[in-house]
């Protein structure tokens, strides 16, 4: 069975989405934090690390019980960001209905770093939208792939820093992040629903 529709379409890349010495800062922070840990993956309904699957470090952006008033501070931008990434979405779509920033993660792929094909929604973590906001772009692999049903081609995203790519979270899109061969990459996901 072949499905014969344009998925891609779906994507939606948002450039600059924010003032450049912002983004500079929100950079500089990331490179100096202690905060990142080794990232995990939802297995049987339990959160593990799986190297296999997903070798990278990752840094939860928290607003409520954190300590850290930087945390605070960057939870609080990030999550107006990606909602008004998701909102400039809905308008290009005529999407209608409220939604709801679930989670926000800061992501650093050292060399060798990967994440296998996979989608972001599950039952045990129902996902409507999802966003990555590349920080940077001076780094070699690394790149945002996409896989759909019924097609045999990847269609590779072309990572530019400062910008936001949105898509819908369900099965319809699987995608992956290619192993960094030279380099770091640092960006933000984000999901809604």
């Amino acid at each position: 069975m072949e499905i014969n529709c344009n998925l891609i379409k779906y994507i939606k890349i948002i450039d600059n989405v924010m003032p450049k010495l912002v983004l500079e800062s929100l950079l500089k922070v990331c490179k100096d934090s202690q905060s990142f840990g080794q990232g995990h993956v939802l297995k049987k309904n339990d959160s593990v690390v799986d190297k296999e699957m997903r070798n990278t470090f990752v840094w939860p952006m928290n607003n409520l019980g954190e300590k850290s008033l930087t945390t605070v501070h960057w939870a609080n931008y990030l999550s107006f960001l990606f909602g008004k990434a998701i909102t400039d979405y809905n308008n290009i779509y005529n999407i209608y209905g409220r939604f709801n920033i679930s989670e926000i993660q800061i992501l650093k792929y050292v060399e060798g770093g990967f994440y296998k094909f996979h989608v972001d929604h599950d039952l045990e973590l129902p996902r409507t939208y999802s966003c990555i906001l590349f920080l940077n772009d001076n780094y070699e692999g690394g790149d945002l792939i996409f896989k759909f049903p019924g097609d045999n081609n990847e269609h590779k995203i072309k990572t530019k820093k400062n910008s936001v790519v949105v898509w819908p979270s369900n099965f319809l899109y699987p995608h992956s992040v290619s192993p960094v061969v030279k380099g770091e990459r640092y960006s933000v996901v984000s999901w809604a629903r």
